[in-house]
């Protein structure tokens, strides 16, 4: 089957490249430029560039798509901004998908699959230690989260409504945060960094939905051949799941100290209500970066479940927490003072 990847030159773009070529797939790799295309070759061994052709585009323009997608039979569509505006987020990951989502309904593709996030979720309604699985709800009031989530959210629905109206083959892969080498381990999911001190939001017992680079793009690539997965979407996390504390001893241990603030769990909701009292009294002074319900949509002790990954796409995180902690670190600069041996 030949593929056409986007954002393939990206942190998780040019493992799932890989997965996909190793598997015995063709694959046409959107790029940017010319020297995201000599960052991807580089990844791919001698056996197997001649699977992999590298071509530019624009994802805003439809003909841009249409010509993308020429003998390819099918789409994993990983392009999308993670920061900026809303403005610039909506038009390059919602405009985009829509775009690209006409195309690829006009030429006839057997499967679209579109990697979102598990931060789609409406897990802000949820009690305490609820399981996070496929039939959550998704979140209704993006608008009160983050302009990243509320443009994932609208990608979903343009690819949704598709499938529904229009008959496009979706697949749908909502990712944890996806960490490794060349990438923090530390996200919004665990804290909030200000200045040099990251504010561990309920770090004892809660965990973190995240998954490992590699473990991520196995599932993706299980999820263009699966036989029963149309019209689906799939929870991507790792087994045994850490939690914030274990995140920082992991990087203390490996890399050296890092200046922490726990906030207790029972408190967050306290420190976010001050936190938007403050924003209002500072009349904008201060970005509302903590707010009620992003705390209770990100910081909520909660379960997830891969369970339907797992049996659906036969898909199993080969790589273990400890493993891929060990790799990712690996990649860091040693602080001044830390130890080779492992102990800081």
């Amino acid at each position: 089957m030949t593929v056409l990847v986007t954002g393939a030159a990206g942190f998780l773009g040019r493992r799932v490249v890989v997965e996909l070529l190793r598997g015995g797939h063709r694959t046409v790799c959107l790029v940017r430029s010319a020297r995201r295309s000599l960052e991807l070759d580089s990844c791919i061994s001698p056996a197997l560039k001649s699977s992999a052709r590298f071509v530019t585009g624009d994802l805003i323009d439809r003909d841009s798509c249409r010509r993308m997608l020429d003998g390819c039979e099918s789409v994993v569509h990983l392009a999308a901004r993670l920061a900026g505006s809303p403005s610039v987020l909506f038009l390059s990951t919602v405009v985009g998908t829509r775009a690209l989502v006409d195309a690829a309904v006009d030429h006839g593709t057997r499967r679209f699959v579109l990697i979102s996030t598990l931060g789609v979720y409406g897990t802000g309604g949820l009690p305490a230690h609820s399981v996070v699985d496929e039939a959550c709800a998704i979140d209704p009031l993006p608008h009160l989260r983050d302009p990243y989530t509320y443009s994932k959210i609208e990608q979903e629905r343009v690819a949704w409504v598709a499938g529904a109206e229009r008959g496009l083959p979706l697949v749908v892969v909502r990712p944890g945060f996806v960490f490794g080498p060349g990438r923090t381990m530390f996200t919004g999911r665990v804290g909030v960094r200000v200045g040099p001190v990251t504010v561990r939001m309920g770090g004892g017992a809660r965990i973190v939905p995240c998954t490992y680079v590699d473990n991520c793009a196995s599932a993706i690539a299980a999820a263009v051949a699966a036989p029963d997965a149309d019209g689906r979407a799939f929870n991507v996390v790792d087994d045994h799941l850490p939690t914030a504390r274990d995140m920082f001893r992991a990087y203390r241990q490996s890399v050296g100290p890092v200046s922490a603030v726990t906030v207790p769990q029972w408190a967050i909701p306290a420190v976010a209500g001050a936190y938007e009292w403050c924003c209002r009294r500072s009349h904008g002074q201060f970005p509302p970066v903590v707010t009620r319900y992003r705390s209770a949509s990100q910081w909520k002790p909660l379960r997830f479940s891969n369970e339907r990954a797992k049996r659906v796409l036969g898909w199993r995180p080969s790589v273990g927490f400890a493993d891929a902690v060990d790799r990712t670190l690996a990649a860091l600069p040693l602080r001044p003072g830390t130890r080779t041996d492992g102990r800081a």
